[in-house]
């Protein structure tokens, strides 16, 4: 799958709550997430601008645990990229995987999301303690999509907002980092 996404820092969060409404989103859930992000020393994803996480998400007295990979920005406009996904049962094990085939763990993101559906994309605001409040409209594409096009149109949702600055295409991960 191809994850189109853009992200926009929110300074006033009730007001970005009241704009998602006035649009006609309507409120999913919420959740705490937990990202522990891996890197190898024989390749820095950094540098090749892909990621590998597991994500855990409280799900009763459970966590639902996900493997990600995300590949390379596929444009220079806004952080699509595509995405390959697993459920995982054990985050410990799985870590103990990655370990043992060069990978360490190098960075932990906390993030409260609060998830909202617009039509066919997913709104979500984020509250990052060390970052404030972003916005991030996604959809999600097959690979032979026209992927400017949905682009365009989830800038159309952010306009409808007011939302018309503020973009970052820089992952949570890399701004935490810029601020070390």
């Amino acid at each position: 799958m191809i994850e189109v996404e853009m992200k926009a820092k929110i300074n006033d969060k009730m007001e970005a709550l009241e704009k998602i409404k006035e649009i006609g989103g309507t409120y999913s859930h919420s959740e705490k997430q937990h990202d522990i992000y891996f890197n190898s020393s024989d390749k820095d994803f950094k540098k090749s601008d892909e990621a590998l996480r597991i994500r855990e998400i409280p799900n009763g007295e459970e966590f639902k645990c996900i493997l990600t990979y995300k590949g390379p920005k596929l444009d220079s406009k806004s952080k699509t990229r595509k995405e390959v996904e697993v459920e995982i049962d054990d985050t410990d094990n799985m870590t103990e995987i990655l370990v043992k085939l060069g990978y360490k763990p190098t960075a932990i993101v906390n993030k409260v999301r609060r998830i909202f559906k617009y039509e066919e994309y997913t709104i979500t605001l984020d509250k990052l303690n060390q970052l404030g409040y972003y916005m991030e409209i996604e959809y999600v594409a097959e690979e032979d999509s026209d992927i400017e096009e949905i682009r365009n149109n989830i800038i159309e949702v952010f306009k409808k907002m007011d939302i018309t600055s503020g973009f970052e295409r820089t992952s949570y991960l890399g701004l935490l980092e810029q601020l070390e």
